[in-house]
């Protein structure tokens, strides 16, 4: 188990480091000289192994992205120990882009595409909002590691300000409304599990009771569909969200995921997209994204894990 999650951070490192260098504009040493100018995050770099392509032709994503950098690089440190920051040292101007990005998006990240970009737009998204409101945390972590005390406790101030603005607006009685301006909506809201694995304390212990307990009213056969407009799921989100729950739901959530991959009509690589009652493919089959299952090995217990 130890050597499976030392090699998760190794690669999470590598990922890390050439995005920042893609966005760094740093391509040229390598044969290119792809200019990035925009001021979140890049969402594509290219066709691997190449990252050649320009800034204006990618399918943005910019809160996605940006919180996606700020918690993979936190968590890389985290893990890293002493000097966990020194390869950072040509980053901070970048990083701090990114943050005061999304500062200007939070709380409410208005109308963008987030990772489940198949669903299209969706304004006023709360659980992309909540990966914003995480990644400043993050952020803030970085920051207070390499010894920028004043500078950390102002970005994790902003953090919890945000993240007590968002309890207010998306609450919806007992759970958590899946866009702001829409009451009686829920949605899984799977990047919570960051505020977990990082160690932060910007959403109370009750928002992940109290969302944890809304995904069970809706299990199906094979799951816990992503939101309330379809009943298809994504399996690794699924998983996130159920690695913040209970033991039992985090049991119950694999055992769906067992019995649809046991089960579907569909002779097909291992998809992370399917639907909760019919267990039929969506489509996307065989993408890497299926390491997001994984999760467990870093919040469960080994018992849990391989159940």
């Amino acid at each position: 188990m130890q050597s499976s999650v030392r090699e998760c951070f190794v690669r999470l490192t590598v990922l890390a480091s050439v995005r920042m260098v893609y966005a760094n504009n740093g391509t040229a040493a390598y044969g290119m000289n792809i200019t990035y100018n925009l001021s979140w995050a890049p969402h594509h770099l290219g066709t691997w192994p190449v990252c050649d392509i320009k800034s204006e032709d990618q399918e943005q994503m910019p809160v996605e992205e940006s919180g996606n950098m700020l918690i993979m690089i936190a968590a890389v440190a985290r893990k890293q120990g002493k000097s966990s920051t020194a390869w950072l040292k040509s980053y901070w101007p970048l990083l701090k882009t990114w943050a005061d990005f999304l500062i200007t998006s939070l709380p409410d990240p208005g109308n963008q595409l987030c990772t489940d970009d198949f669903e299209g737009p969706n304004p006023h998204n709360v659980n992309l909002a909540a990966k914003g409101i995480v990644a400043l945390g993050a952020y803030a972590q970085l920051l207070e590691m390499d010894g920028q005390a004043s500078e950390a406790q102002k970005y994790l101030a902003k953090a919890e300000g945000f993240a007590a603005s968002w309890e207010e607006k998306a609450k919806d009685g007992d759970h958590f409304r899946r866009q702001y301006d829409l009451p009686n909506t829920w949605s899984q809201k799977y990047n919570l599990i960051w505020q977990k694995l990082l160690g932060l304390s910007l959403f109370k212990d009750s928002v992940f009771q109290q969302e944890s307990a809304e995904y069970e009213k809706h299990r199906e056969a094979y799951g816990i569909p992503l939101d309330d407009r379809h009943n298809y799921t994504k399996a690794d989100w699924s998983m996130w969200s159920a690695a913040f729950g209970s033991k039992e739901t985090f049991k119950a959530t694999v055992d769906s995921l067992w019995t649809f991959a046991n089960s579907t009509p569909d002779r097909a690589p291992f998809t992370d997209f399917f639907d909760t009652i019919t267990g039929r493919l969506k489509g996307m089959r065989a993408r890497p994204v299926m390491g997001g299952i994984f999760i467990g090995l870093l919040t469960q217990s080994e018992e849990v894990v391989v159940v």
